[in-house]
């Protein structure tokens, strides 16, 4: 979903315009990513920008001046450098480390079979994975695209493994379809025969490709007191009140560490929220002890992993707090606006859902329709055969 100011382009590519038609939701991602860029250098922002360069380290010196170590790649030389700031905004995001389950046998397995094992990450086409046996493991997002990826290419059936029930949003309709197979959750990996076992006492043979469309996991090396933090935590930031802000330092704040639907719109409430506080223009947080409270009831509920970072539990309310934090803008900035969270931009996120289901449904359909085909064009071949084979008995 796009900035509240700033709307997508009308542009799809002829891949959605095929699949979804005309009013299709989805942009592909070189188009997401020219209206990114475009907005960022509308104003002369890239002029602020340091390409090239990595946060080796943040730590605070005694001062509390933030203390970044930088460096920049050159071909044949690196350039290491020092600055100092009031604040620091992490907005680096977490789709980058990926998670895979610590499952008995996988590492020996990895090392036994290279290549086979993979994540979602990696995958870039379904060309290499034409006539091979694979299996999907995981029952969300990540999962349900690489599946419907390769289907056409893969050898049939493709099988999906899966811990427990999928997410809610989507439900089983990415699975439910005449090549796909579910299976359990993997149990086991045979390092020395290839084989893989499954909860429910099956087994798998000569599978080519196991691919994990099991997420991610936060990884801040940069920041080694929080980094410390996530290693103790169970797939969560820890220490940070409503995804945003830290809790024990107030010139540190984390945006787009969160899922569950609303990309770009929630960032655009988190950054203005964030920019206003420490401007000093926004409404105060609550003491630490509530903030501490917020964290451990959370904790307490859901665990760790993607329902804790999730907001879809309650996008409005999430949505209306940040606009409470960040209050209106002072008179005579150009600060933005955010409107009151508008129950109509749920419909249109929970029609992107209606309309990727709609699309599992269809391709189910065809793929129905044409076993259906096949079928009867077999049959039929047979029964010529039978004809033509077939002699009446001489008369006597």
């Amino acid at each position: 979903m796009s900035f509240t100011q700033e709307p997508f382009p009308d542009k799809l590519s002829e891949r959605t315009l095929a699949k979804y038609g005309p009013r299709a939701p989805f942009r592909h991602r070189e188009v997401v990513r020219e209206w990114v860029q475009e907005i960022f250098v509308r104003n002369g922002n890239d002029k602020l920008l340091e390409l090239n360069t990595t946060v080796e380290r943040a730590v605070k010196n005694e001062q509390q001046e933030w203390v970044l170590t930088l460096r920049k790649e050159t071909p044949g030389k690196d350039y290491w450098w020092e600055e100092r700031f009031d604040a620091l905004i992490v907005a680096s995001g977490h789709y980058n480390v990926p998670w895979i389950p610590d499952i008995p046998g996988i590492v020996d397995f990895d090392v036994r079979f290279p290549g086979k094992i993979q994540h979602s990450k990696h995958f870039r086409s379904p060309e290499s994975f034409a006539g091979k046996r694979v299996v999907i493991v995981g029952g969300s997002i990540s999962s349900h695209e690489v599946l419907h990826e390769i289907l056409p290419k893969a050898k049939k059936p493709v099988y999906a493994a899966l811990r427990g029930d999928p997410v809610p949003a989507f439900g089983w309709a990415p699975f439910t379809h005449p090549h796909i197979v579910v299976k359990n959750e993997i149990t086991r990996f045979d390092p020395g025969t290839g084989t893989l076992f499954f909860a429910d006492g099956s087994y798998l043979d000569d599978v080519d490709h196991v691919i994990f469309g099991t997420g991610y996991t936060f990884s801040l090396p940069f920041l080694p007191d929080v980094q410390a933090k996530i290693k103790q935590a169970n797939r969560r930031l820890p220490g940070v009140f409503q995804h945003t802000f830290s809790i024990d330092d107030p010139s540190l704040a984390f945006i787009g560490m969160l899922g569950g639907g609303f990309t770009f719109r929630v960032y655009e409430w988190q950054a203005v929220a964030v920019a206003r506080l420490l401007a000093g223009r926004a409404r105060p947080l609550p003491s630490r002890s509530e903030q501490l409270e917020w964290e451990q009831k959370r904790v307490a509920e859901l665990k760790g992993g993607k329902n804790y970072y999730s907001i879809a539990l309650d996008y409005e309310g999430f949505f209306e707090y940040l606009r409470y934090i960040a209050g209106d803008p002072t008179p005579g900035t150009t600060g933005r606006v955010l409107p009151p969270f508008d129950k109509a931009s749920l419909a249109i996120w929970t029609g992107m859902v209606a309309t990727k289901i709609k699309g599992f449904e269809e391709d189910a359909r065809k793929a129905e329709l044409e076993i259906r085909s096949q079928q009867e064009h077999e049959t039929q071949q047979r029964l010529r055969e039978i004809i033509g084979n077939w002699s009446p008995r001489a008369k006597l």
